[in-house]
């Protein structure tokens, strides 16, 4: 196995197969680490002009979904760590100070009235999404995983370091599984769970791509990951839910495309030019209307 750099191997880690788990690193910290992540380079596959050069841009809409993710996921004590409520704009210049503050302690500002939203979804969520959602002790790997939320696993793909970090992981919602059978559940906050308008969105963001590199992540670790779950919660009275299911057997011709991408990440990382044609073709198309 290839040395962790120095920046990560300064926090608690143990190796689980041929993954890497990180017990206790925070999200913070994970999304500031050395490795590449399934959305960096889903991002270089479509475009690898915008992946190289995107910075992380910290948008009310980005704000709400890692807030009510941390109050309806993790729960309460979580959200009181991770998220601070603003009273007034945030964009006063009483509170600007303050939200930069937050921002580099990673630290999540939202508004008090995203903060009703986010309780009003909580108190509409689906039964078996809150079940999905949130396993007891014996509904996950407790013997390798110290917690069932916000898991961080790094792996090598030939020399590139990989990394996720899964929402939920636990076992299949069945009467009978294997103990390394795994599901992992993803909480997605959204405009809309009508089939197919989530089947749009999964299709726009690469979703698929998601699911195929967290099957490889957990695989690593010596893991069969059965099922990759979306709880689809939207954000606007009445806060519907509904659950997507993508079977992880139809994943192998996802993860052979993420392969390529990553070969060409890797020739970029070694000091190559990334493709500077937006969206990896030619500037000029031409369009028969």
């Amino acid at each position: 196995m290839n040395q962790l750099p120095e920046s990560l191997a300064k926090y608690d880690h143990h190796v689980i197969g041929e993954a890497i788990y990180f017990p206790n690193i925070s999200n913070h910290e994970y999304h500031n680490s050395a490795g590449i992540s399934s959305s960096t380079i889903r991002k270089f596959g479509v475009s690898e002009l915008h992946a190289v050069k995107e910075e992380i841009e910290h948008t009310p809409a980005l704000r709400f979904g890692s807030a009510a993710h941390s109050y309806i996921v993790e729960g309460e004590s979580a959200f009181a760590k991770e998220v601070a409520i603003i009273s007034g704009s945030m964009y006063s210049a009483a509170n600007k100070d303050i939200v930069a503050e937050c921002q580099d302690k990673g630290i999540t500002c939202i508004s008090q009235k995203d903060f009703e939203t986010i309780k009003a979804m909580s108190d509409n969520m689906l039964p078996y999404g809150d079940k999905l959602l949130h396993p007891s002790d014996n509904e996950y790997p407790c013997d390798y995983f110290n917690y069932p939320y916000e898991r961080a696993l790094y792996w090598w793909e030939d020399e590139v370091l990989c990394k996720l970090k899964a929402d939920v992981i636990r076992y299949p919602d069945t009467p009978m599984h294997d103990s390394k059978d795994l599901i992992v559940v993803d909480y997605k906050t959204t405009k809309s769970c009508n089939p197919d308008s989530f089947v749009a969105s999964i299709r726009q963001y690469g979703y698929q791509y998601q699911a195929a590199w967290y099957a490889r992540g957990f695989e690593k670790a010596g893991f069969r990951v059965r099922e990759f779950v979306f709880v689809a919660q939207e954000k606007t009275n009445p806060y519907a839910t509904k659950i997507f299911k993508i079977n992880t057997d139809n994943l192998e011709k996802y993860w052979i495309e993420l392969e390529y991408t990553l070969g060409n990440y890797w020739k970029y990382a070694q000091g190559g030019t990334p493709n500077l044609q937006a969206y990896n073709c030619s500037d000029v198309i031409e369009l028969d209307l």
